[in-house]
């Protein structure tokens, strides 16, 4: 028997063990996606023949491009070019989705990437007048974003706690590859808290495995969807591309959205990401 398991039974640190092994089961978590979106880059890249032109990009730009590892947690790829490219249109889905609404995005003074990664899509909305701040549960792509990307504000979260943020703080949050991830229970804890911290009247743009992706489901799996029921796969992998979650847009409109007015729907409209719909959501004022 280990020593680990010796311990269990001493008064006092029961409890000790239990924080240890779940460290552990993170740390072997983190190191097994690592692997799977290497391999997965791996044979992406061997399908296409040849590998993709590199594109050049401005000294400045390069210099805030995150290291492979971190590439691939966020985007399952290393490909540099790709990370620039998806990530500025997700910014540009962003600002077309709220300009649909009537929102322009310039007029936002306080800006929330919730589920930041290592920058992805808040690099290209530098050029704001906002004041930008990113968090995401990933330790490691919050310390290169603190380290690398000035001109924003950045803070770790836990899997399940509350935001580091004032009830009311920001106009707009936007979580993209964020809610595809996560089970039930913490899909409703977040959207709790991100409607706390919007002020009265701002506005949540996130992403969802909709329709589009009915034909990767089971045939239970889409009997459930098409009877507009949340659909998660490794909910016990939460926070990891091991975790896929669906939502049928009744479940959206009627459960997910609770405390929102639906301002769009837009089917496969979060551009730079697989394809995932786009919710414009408004905090209601009660």
């Amino acid at each position: 028997m280990r020593t680990r398991d010796l311990l269990r039974f001493v008064p006092g640190l029961s409890r000790l063990v239990r924080v240890l092994d779940s460290r552990e089961r993170e740390s072997r978590l983190l190191t097994e996606e690592c692997w799977r979106l290497a391999n997965e880059n791996h044979r992406l890249k061997a399908a296409t023949g040849k590998p993709r032109a590199k594109r050049i990009a401005p000294a400045a730009e390069e210099a805030l491009i995150p290291p492979d590892v971190l590439r691939l947690m966020v985007a399952g790829t290393d490909d540099a070019e790709w990370f620039l490219t998806a990530g500025q249109r997700a910014a540009d889905s962003l600002t077309a989705l709220l300009a649909k609404t009537g929102i322009r995005i310039e007029q936002c003074d306080r800006i929330l990437d919730f589920g930041c990664g290592c920058g992805r899509v808040i690099r290209h909305l530098r050029h704001l007048p906002a004041e930008l701040h990113g968090c995401d549960s990933n330790p490691v792509g919050v310390e290169w974003c603190a380290e690398n990307l000035p001109f924003g504000q950045f803070a770790v979260n836990a899997l399940e706690s509350p935001l580091p943020y004032d009830a009311g703080s920001f106009d707009l949050v936007y979580a993209f590859s964020v809610f595809t991830h996560l089970p039930l229970h913490l899909q409703t804890h977040w959207m709790h808290e991100l409607r706390r911290v919007l002020k009265p009247g701002g506005v949540a743009v996130i992403s969802l495995h909709g329709d589009a992706m009915l034909g990767r489901l089971t045939r239970a799996e889409r009997a459930d969807y098409r009877a507009g029921r949340f659909v998660v796969r490794g909910g016990d992998l939460a926070g990891t591309n091991h975790c896929a979650t669906f939502h049928p847009p009744q479940f959206v409109r009627t459960v997910l959205a609770d405390g929102f007015e639906v301002l769009d729907m837009a089917p496969e409209g979060a551009k730079g990401n697989p394809p995932q719909d786009a919710w414009v959501l408004r905090r209601t004022r009660a």
